[in-house]
């Protein structure tokens, strides 16, 4: 059985998740010690987190311990043991992964790593909450690559400071 992807991710209202050289300094202001958007909850479900070479160079989080694949041409220097480096496509990559547990994965991005994951078939949920800001341009989250997806959308929350986001569900493969 497939592990189950989920895509849990912030993009501005026009569509991007950073500005042109990846910074994401725009969601700094809408960062609270109340709220979280549920990312707790969603990082209690989940095993295993795929992320792009670029976004975890801006983040270098540890993930609190759960194994981590860096998709990079670069070398990843000081990681952590749970950080794994991979190059090569995803397709090939996710036919070789054996993981312990049966808790589905967080793809975290960047742009290019979720164009990869969408040609291949491989997201199964978007949680994807969008930020009331307007970059103008910047790294799309979604590319104009792959085949039509359909979704069903399976919960919506406001939050005050005007965040939406929404948690969809792919309806077949």
């Amino acid at each position: 059985m497939q592990k189950k992807v989920v895509l849990f991710i912030a993009a501005s209202l026009d569509g991007f998740i950073a500005k042109e050289d990846g910074n994401i300094d725009w969601l700094t202001r809408y960062e609270s010690k109340d709220e979280d958007y549920g990312f707790k909850s969603m990082f209690a479900r989940i095993g295993t987190v795929i992320v792009g070479g670029n976004t975890y160079r801006q983040v270098k989080d540890d993930y609190q311990g759960k194994p981590a694949y860096v998709f990079s041409r670069k070398k990843i220097v000081d990681a952590p043991p749970n950080i794994h480096v991979v190059q090569g496509s995803v397709e090939a990559f996710f036919k070789k992964l054996k993981l312990d547990d049966q808790k589905p994965i967080w793809l975290i991005g960047g742009g290019e790593l979720v164009r990869q994951f969408l040609e291949a078939g491989l997201i199964d949920e978007f949680i994807i909450t969008y930020v009331p800001i307007l970059l103008g341009k910047g790294i799309p989250l979604f590319h104009a690559s792959h085949s039509p997806i359909s979704l069903e959308l399976i919960q919506s929350k406001k939050y005050p400071n005007g965040l939406v986001q929404l948690h969809y569900v792919r309806t077949k493969k």
